[in-house]
């Protein structure tokens, strides 16, 4: 490993955060559909590779008791804080080893998940290398590995604002803008404007980039070592290490929703050649990251998969329905539903949100509500392909598992241990779909007392004292629509 990407990590703490790209759930669906009959997560072996203080790691293994994770880490804080996390929130099916991965013997053991997130473009080639190489010896037979990695073409543009960046901080005349990433970064972008295309591209690029803070930029767009690469590199890489691409972690990936409208139909020729595909995706949409799925070369990937497989998993719309048109959280319309078994589809979706329900109890709301016009020989094949085509284009989210839980608030509202824990030591909270939720000071005070011991309204009187202008009741919706509650 580079002597300054180590230094990095053992002086500053890599930044808490899940990964919901990362989630098992999620990654077993796009895998199924791409052909490998994935082990169950909730009873599998599971490991992460730069797993820091587990926060990624540990809300999974309070989900599946029955599996097995392990989490490695060269950071000796971040190892010693994740055990203890652990610890203190009785989770007994996780441990973590602090080394470096070129050190780290599994054994006889074999992984069905390895995850590695924000690791491939951040270290040097032989330890890219050492990656690929553990992924093809320790995933088990029917094994995915996720790993992310910045691409090119899109990501040359952050380059060379990098670069930019960092020359600028060598000159006299950056002690007149500010003597860190962020405020040079905010400088260019007012220095930018929008008055073209490109200048609203640039501004937007640098607006993200400051926007992650102090305590991401060292490790992300400012890490001693970030080797973006492009797609087919990186799939040839994999190739040489005895692993195969199946595609991206998240199912609306492997056909972004920003291509115009037909691009499929117009890709078309492409189709027989799915590595060229991707790589005209990713010219065509400048994409800048990826998270995709490896498996072992020998793995038993079928080459015929019908749409019928989405009928075997489970699904839920974090979009509104209104009548006949569905509604991001921004308030925009993102379909007007003509056909009746769309319309039948997701109005099941709302009655059964903010649940993940196994398609099965879709399929017989439906049923239900259409009466004659369901037939079963004849609307599943129907059923089965638009579900397909709503989830590619992230209409709706499909997982491996249903996710149940009270979306009411409860009468004593508990958080859990583990979001306490999170709470207390100023960390995002997890939620049931293993998405982070930052809160600033005051919420973060008021979370410490979801201990369960305090009634709805002593929470509210406690947050009338902190926090007078928030909307109480209205962020405990939230919360509990999200699954916080034990």
């Amino acid at each position: 490993m580079s002597d300054a990407v180590h230094q990095l990590y053992q002086s500053l703490a890599y930044p808490s955060m899940s990964h919901p790209s990362t989630d098992p759930a999620v990654t077993a669906v796009a895998a199924k559909l791409a052909g490998l009959d994935i082990p169950t997560p909730s009873c599998a072996n599971i490991l992460e590779i730069g797993c820091a203080s587990g926060h990624n790691l540990l809300p999974l293994a309070a989900r599946w008791p029955e599996s097995r994770f392990i989490g490695i880490d060269f950071s000796d804080a971040a190892i010693e804080e994740a055990r203890t996390t652990a610890d203190l929130a009785g989770l007994g099916n996780v441990e973590f080893h602090a080394c470096d991965l070129r050190d780290y013997d599994p054994g006889d053991d074999s992984f069905d998940f390895i995850i590695a997130h924000g690791f491939y473009s951040w270290v040097p080639l032989p330890m890219r290398q050492t990656l690929l190489d553990f992924c093809a010896a320790n995933l088990s037979h029917e094994g995915i590995a996720t790993i992310s990695y910045n691409t090119l073409p899109g990501w040359s543009l952050r380059q060379s604002v990098v670069e930019l960046t960092r020359l600028l901080e060598q000159r006299p005349a950056a002690a007149e803008i500010g003597p860190d990433h962020e405020r040079i970064l905010a400088f260019l972008a007012t220095a930018a404007g929008t008055h073209t295309p490109y200048a609203r591209y640039l501004t937007d690029v640098l607006h993200d980039m400051f926007g992650k803070g102090s305590t991401v930029l060292p490790f992300d767009d400012f890490g001693p070592i970030n080797e973006p690469c492009t797609f087919l590199e990186f799939a040839a890489h994999a190739g040489r290490s005895g692993l195969k691409y199946l595609g991206e972690s998240c199912l609306q990936d492997n056909f972004p929703p920003s291509l115009a409208p037909g691009a499929e139909e117009s890709l078309q020729p492409l189709a027989s050649d799915p590595l060229a595909l991707q790589q005209a995706i990713d010219v065509l949409t400048n994409r800048t990251f990826r998270s995709s799925l490896l498996c072992r070369a020998d793995a038993p990937v079928q080459t015929r998969i019908t749409s019928a497989t989405a009928l075997h998993f489970s699904v839920r719309c974090a979009h509104r329905l209104e009548g006949t048109r569905l509604i991001d959280s921004s308030g925009n319309e993102l379909v007007n539903f003509e056909h009746p078994f769309a319309l039948a589809f997701f109005s099941a979706l709302a009655d059964t949100s903010p649940q993940s329900v196994p398609m099965q109890e879709i399929l017989e709301i439906m049923a239900e509500r259409l009466g004659d016009q369901f037939d079963p020989t004849n609307s599943l094949p129907v059923i089965a392909r638009m579900v397909m085509d709503s989830a590619r284009q992230n209409l709706i989210q499909l997982r491996y598992e249903p996710v149940r839980f009270e979306s009411a608030v409860p009468p004593r509202p508990n958080l859990g241990a583990l979001r306490l824990l999170a709470a207390k030591n100023q960390k995002p909270l997890v939620d049931v779909y293993h998405a982070p939720c930052t809160h600033d000071e005051g919420r973060r005070q008021i979370a410490k007392a979801m201990d369960g011991s305090r009634s709805i309204e002593e929470l509210a009187a406690l947050s009338s004292s902190v926090m007078p202008n928030l909307d109480f009741h209205g962020w405990l919706a939230h919360l509990a629509a999200r699954g916080m509650f034990a």
